[in-house]
C-alpha cells in the first residue's frame, strides 16, 4: 500500500476515533451546561414526580450521579389548587435499578393541616392505579417532623414499602418515634383490595387501614389533619392501642377497641357545648365497633378526670336524662357557678339504642371504700351516683343539648336528615311552658318517638 494512501487512513482513523468524540463530547458537554438544557430537564421531571404524585413539585438543585440515581435537593411538595406547602425535604434520593425503585428523604418537615392531602396522593396515585406501580417501592426516611402550629412531632425512622399484587396492593410502614425513650416502632398498613375474598362476584374496592402503635402514644395533634375530631380533644392528647378503618364507596367501619386516650382537656372538647366541664382525662376503650350504614355502634370503656369543673346544669341534665342521682350537699351551696371535683370516674357501655353508666370511683386507689356506681366526688363526699338501670343511648345528646333544642322525631327512618338540617342555635318561641327537651327517644316502630315534659 502506497504511503500515501496509509497516511490518509491513519489521519481518517484519528478523526474517526479521536478527535470526533472528542469534539462531540465537548460539544455535549457545553450543551448540557447551558441553562436552556437545565431548565428542559428540571421541567421534565418535575413533570413525571408532578403526574406520579398529583401534587405540585419544586426543587432548588439536582444531581444525576449515575444514569438511574437522582439527587434533588430542597424539594417542596404543594397542593394543586391552592398551591399551599404540603411538605419541604432537604434532600431525596432516588434510585432505580430495573422494576424496582428506593427513595430516600432526608430530614422532611409535614403540615399536620396537610396530612389528609397527602394521604390521597398515596392512595389515589399509588394504591389505586395498580397499571403505574410497575414494581415494588421502598422508601426510607430520617427525622420526619409533623407541624401542627407551636406543636411538633418527629418520627426519627420509616421504613414503607409499597408491593402490587394481583388483587391488590399495599402500603406498609414500621415508624419510630423520636422522643429518646425505647419503644417498639409503630406498625401501620394502608391495603387496597380490588376484589371481596368473601364473595366471588364482588368487585368493589375497598381500603383498610390497621395501625398497631405497640404501647407508643402518638400525640393526636399530628393526625388532625387525617381526622379533624381529634383536634377538640387539645394539643396533649396522646393515642395508643390499635385502629381498624374500612372504608368501601357506599360506607365506611372503624374499630377502636383496646385503645387509650390520655391527657385529654375536657375544656376542649366541651368548648362549643352550653354546659361547663374541665379537667385532664384518660379515655381506656375496650371495645369500640362503629358502622354508620350498618347501624352497628358497640362502644364500652371508662373515662377517668381529675381536678377539674362541672357545672350545675350539667349535673342537672345529666339527673333528668342519664338517670343519675344527686347528691346536693352542703358544698354545692359554698360555690355560685360551676362545682369543683376531686375525681370523676364514670364507665360507659352503648349498644345500639341502649345506654348504660357505671360509676367507676371506687376502682381508683386511695377511694376504695366509696360505694360502687359514685360518679363524681368532691373533698371526700359523692356527689353524683349512677343507676343500675340502662337508657336511651339518644339520651345523651339530650343530656348535653341547650335548653332551647328543638324535638326531633329521631328514628331509623329519619336518622339521614340530620345530615341535612340545621339546627338552631338561639331560642325557638314556642308554645308550651316547659323547655322542649328531648325526654325518650328510641327505635321507632310507628309509633311515638318523643315525650314532652308535663
Amino acid at each position: 500500500m502506497h504511503e500515501r494512501t496509509r497516511q490518509a487512513i491513519a489521519r481518517l482513523l484519528f478523526v474517526l476515533c479521536c478527535a470526533g468524540p472528542l469534539i462531540l463530547m465537548t460539544l455535549w458537554i457545553l450543551a448540557t451546561s447551558t441553562p436552556w438544557y437545565q431548565d428542559q430537564v428540571v421541567s421534565s421531571l418535575r413533570k413525571e414526580m408532578q403526574d406520579e404524585l398529583g401534587l405540585l413539585v419544586r426543587f432548588d438543585h439536582y444531581r444525576h450521579p449515575a444514569p438511574d440515581h437522582w439527587i434533588f435537593s430542597d424539594l417542596i411538595l404543594s397542593h394543586p389548587e391552592t398551591s399551599d406547602p404540603i411538605s419541604r425535604i432537604r434532600e431525596v434520593h432516588w434510585v432505580r435499578t430495573g422494576v424496582k425503585s428506593r427513595i430516600l428523604l432526608q430530614q422532611p418537615t409535614l403540615e399536620a393541616s396537610q396530612v389528609f392531602m397527602l394521604w390521597e396522593s398515596l392512595h389515589d396515585h399509588f394504591l389505586c392505579r395498580p397499571h403505574k406501580l410497575r414494581g415494588p417501592v421502598a422508601i426510607s426516611v430520617n427525622d420526619l417532623t409533623i407541624q401542627n402550629g407551636n406543636h411538633a412531632f418527629t418520627l426519627s425512622e420509616i421504613d414503607a414499602s409499597i408491593t402490587n399484587e394481583l388483587d391488590a396492593a399495599s402500603l406498609s410502614l414500621q415508624l419510630q418515634v423520636a422522643d429518646g425513650l425505647t419503644h417498639s416502632p409503630i406498625a401501620m398498613q394502608i391495603r387496597r383490595e380490588r376484589t371481596d375474598s368473601t364473595q366471588s362476584n364482588s368487585n368493589k374496592p375497598r381500603t383498610t387501614i390497621s395501625l398497631n402503635t405497640n404501647q407508643t402514644p402518638v400525640p393526636c395533634s399530628a393526625l388532625t389533619g387525617f381526622w379533624p375530631t381529634l383536634e377538640s380533644l387539645g394539643p396533649e392528647a396522646t393515642f395508643s392501642g390499635n385502629l381498624i378503618w374500612k372504608n368501601e364507596a357506599d360506607h365506611w367501619s372503624v374499630d377502636l377497641g383496646n385503645c387509650r386516650f390520655e391527657q385529654v382537656e375536657l375544656d376542649r372538647l366541651f368548648e362549643n357545648q352550653i354546659h361547663r366541664l374541665s379537667g385532664t382525662a384518660e379515655i381506656q376503650l375496650e371495645r369500640c365497633f362503629i358502622s354508620p350504614s350498618r347501624n352497628q355502634s358497640d362502644i364500652a370503656g371508662t373515662l377517668h378526670a381529675k381536678k377539674g369543673l362541672i357545672g350545675k346544669t350539667l349535673l342537672r341534665s345529666a339527673a333528668e336524662n342519664l338517670k343519675v342521682r344527686l347528691f346536693e350537699t352542703q358544698s354545692w351551696g359554698q360555690f355560685s357557678g360551676d362545682l369543683p371535683y376531686d375525681l370523676l370516674a364514670l364507665g360507659f357501655s352503648i349498644n345500639g339504642t341502649q345506654l348504660q353508666l357505671d360509676g367507676v370511683c371506687h376502682e381508683e386507689r386511695g377511694y376504695e371504700n366509696y360505694p360502687s356506681g359514685v360518679v363524681l366526688i368532691l373533698n371526700g363526699y359523692p356527689l353524683a351516683q349512677s343507676s343500675d338501670q340502662a337508657t336511651e343511648s339518644l339520651r345523651l345528646l339530650a343530656a348535653i343539648a341547650p335548653t332551647h333544642s328543638v324535638p326531633v322525631p329521631l328514628s331509623q327512618q329519619t336518622s339521614w336528615l340530620t345530615k341535612i338540617l340545621i339546627p338552631p342555635s338561639r331560642p325557638v318561641t314556642l308554645e308550651q311552658t316547659a323547655p322542649p327537651r328531648i325526654r325518650s327517644a328510641g327505635v321507632w316502630q310507628g309509633g311515638p318517638t318523643i315525650d314532652q315534659p308535663q
